[in-house]
């Protein structure tokens, strides 16, 4: 946790090094910039799937058809997915109140389900060993229950412990084993707050408020800023634990640019950064959203492909949604859901 602690309490001055970043210049040093051309972006030249590593059929997960227009509060429909270390997929059929597993290289259907009580869940991630994390909490508390909101699951379901967390808008792993909750400090929507040890044991809340920091921790180290300063120009940079910029990449668009806020948890891939931007035009009635998902190398942007952004059915924007991920085994993920279809996920290659 020492380099948490340092990050932690250098906090304002990270906050001047992204304004630093911004003007061009950080840590007193001249931020040596690697130039990411866009261009026009090209809708409706989506990518296809290598592979489609999990379905399951429109009777096997379950849909709130009547949500459709907007009219209903709640999820309509799965909605949040993960891939564990070991390649299975997990869905959380939400309606249902229930996790659908996957085996590796099995995708005609389930190969089985783990019944959940009736909670309420925010978001959930497998670790490392197989454990199941549940930012979550009771639709009906029992008498006397404690109201912790992380749940760790054996893989079998049984319930390990339950702590008191500051939760934020999602949970990750981070690239040191630990769980983190992203957005969990009101003063920084976009913290990273450990919620376990590496090894997977609960941090007490004075040790989760300690470990927090300002930017998303990656491998060796290393700290991603990411910072967008207009419509057209977005930044990205690797910061190493002494506040030294290592990377820096100025992306710049003449389609107007927009940070995913709720979609693609950035990560290292071979040593690349792998990010998500969206783009959005306006065609008579209809508002159509892509994602641009990019492998940013040493010398530029290595790979660049564009998904549809609405491939998660009854996503109106307010519900926590999970529709990308980046597997351990460095390839990228997708959420896909339609009632007349089911729910699928599908994968790249980055």
């Amino acid at each position: 946790m020492k380099v948490q602690r340092t990050f932690a309490a250098t906090a304002a001055g990270l906050t001047f090094l992204l304004a630093g970043i911004a003007l061009g210049t950080a840590a007193a040093s001249p931020i040596k910039w690697v130039p990411v051309q866009l261009g026009t972006h090209q809708f409706g030249r989506l990518r296809a799937p290598d592979a489609v590593v999990a379905h399951a059929g429109p009777a096997e997960v379950a849909f709130n058809k009547r949500g459709a227009c907007g009219c209903l509060d709640g999820p309509q429909g799965p909605m949040l997915f993960d891939v564990a270390p070991n390649g299975s997929i997990w869905l959380f059929d939400v309606l249902n109140h229930r996790l659908l597993v996957w085996q590796h290289g099995r995708p005609a259907r389930p190969a089985r389900a783990l019944a959940l009580p009736k909670l309420d869940v925010r978001d959930f991630a497998v670790g490392r060993d197989g454990t199941v994390y549940l930012h979550a909490v009771y639709a009906d508390p029992p008498a006397g229950d404690s109201g912790a909101t992380l749940w760790a699951l054996a893989p079998s379901g049984k319930v390990r412990w339950r702590a008191q967390a500051l939760m934020g808008s999602a949970l990750r792993i981070g690239s040191n084993g630990a769980l983190y909750s992203v957005g969990a400090s009101k003063q920084d929507p976009g913290a990273w707050t450990p919620l376990t040890t590496p090894a997977g044991r609960p941090l007490s809340l004075a040790a989760q408020r300690r470990g927090t920091i300002t930017f998303q921790p990656l491998a060796s180290g290393v700290h991603l800023v990411a910072s967008r300063l207009s419509a057209h120009e977005v930044h990205f940079a690797l910061v190493d634990r002494s506040r030294k910029v290592v990377r820096a990449w100025r992306v710049l668009s003449k389609t107007p640019l927009a940070l995913a806020q709720r979609t693609l948890t950035p990560a290292l891939v071979g040593g690349d950064l792998v990010v998500e931007l969206d783009v959005s035009r306006q065609v008579r009635s209809t508002l159509r959203s892509e994602h641009v998902v990019m492998r940013l190398s040493p010398t530029g942007m290595r790979k660049r492909f564009s998904l549809d952004a609405k491939t998660v059915w009854g996503d109106n924007g307010d519900q926590p949604v999970a529709a990308l991920r980046i597997g351990s085994d460095g390839r990228l993920y997708q959420l896909r859901t339609n009632p007349k279809t089911g729910a699928s996920i599908a994968r790249y290659s980055l």
